[in-house]
């Protein structure tokens, strides 16, 4: 008896080993950026509230040098003032969109913004931010969502590919300007667009781009057609995200299938 026990000792030692070693790898992940531009303050951590705090704002500082709107009615604004809005004026404005949807404070250097035409729109993306944390946040905007799934985006895809497997630090992608997915990449299945080598947005800079656009505006993107993405689920199917029934859907196709409405976005990227 006392050996069973001792083995089933070991097992749940050895269980709970590799459970923490999974949460330090996660736990990486969040404070890595910060870490990297040098901005990691081991005194600020001193209690479990601080620590909570920290992690919501993946260990970033918590001052930030967003001070303006830039007189605009966040939420408002019509789709004629976000024409006239270049690609830097957006970029600036993430910084507030991050404060008020995530509680973090962020910044994006100018350095990060890829060679793409000024009208296009930004994309910041930050490191430490999971699909499933980036999905779920749209509850703060009241946004009706619905997934595939009934578990953690994150266990069920594909984290190899292109952009989902760099999690080196902030960074921005730019696409064109278009509420729904144009057509140049249409009727191309997802493989098709691999052996193409095309630069496409991936699922989580598609949904940030949504959640953006929803903040700023109040209005949803592909309420006509679906925006296919570089991204896969763990199966090898293509994540897809559109509005359907009053809400964002995200949905998997088939890597061959094409059609007219189904379109990817095409990204311009560092």
């Amino acid at each position: 008896m006392e050996g069973k026990n001792g083995n089933t000792t070991k097992e749940v030692n050895g269980t709970w080993a590799d459970f923490v070693g999974r949460v330090c790898q996660a736990l990486w992940s969040a404070f890595k950026p910060a870490v990297a531009c040098g901005k990691f303050d081991f005194a600020k951590f001193k209690t479990i509230d601080s620590v909570r705090s920290a992690l919501r704002r993946g260990f970033l500082i918590e001052e930030s040098s967003c001070v303006t709107d830039l007189g605009l009615s966040i939420g408002k604004v019509t789709k004629e003032q976000l024409a006239e809005l270049s690609k830097w004026d957006l970029k600036n404005l993430y910084e507030l969109f991050f404060q008020q949807v995530f509680d973090i404070h962020v910044s994006f250097p100018d350095e990060l913004m890829p060679d793409a035409p000024d009208n296009y729109w930004p994309i910041c993306d930050v490191a430490g931010i999971s699909n499933e944390a980036l999905y779920q946040a749209a509850c703060r905007l009241d946004m009706p969502k619905w997934k595939w799934t009934e578990g953690m985006l994150d266990a069920g895809m594909k984290l190899d590919r292109g952009r989902d497997a760099d999690t080196r630090g902030s960074r921005v992608v730019c696409t064109p300007p278009d509420f729904e997915a144009g057509e140049k990449l249409k009727n191309i299945s997802g493989n098709d667009i691999d052996k193409r080598g095309d630069d496409v947005l991936m699922f989580r800079e598609r949904w940030i781009l949504g959640l953006f656009i929803f903040w700023l505006t109040g209005l949803h993107l592909d309420k006509n057609v679906v925006t296919a993405t570089g991204s896969r689920n763990s199966g090898g199917f293509v994540m897809c995200v559109y509005f359907s029934g009053g809400g964002v859907d995200v949905y998997c196709y088939g890597p061959d299938r094409a059609d007219d409405d189904l379109r990817f976005r095409v990204a311009v990227s560092r």
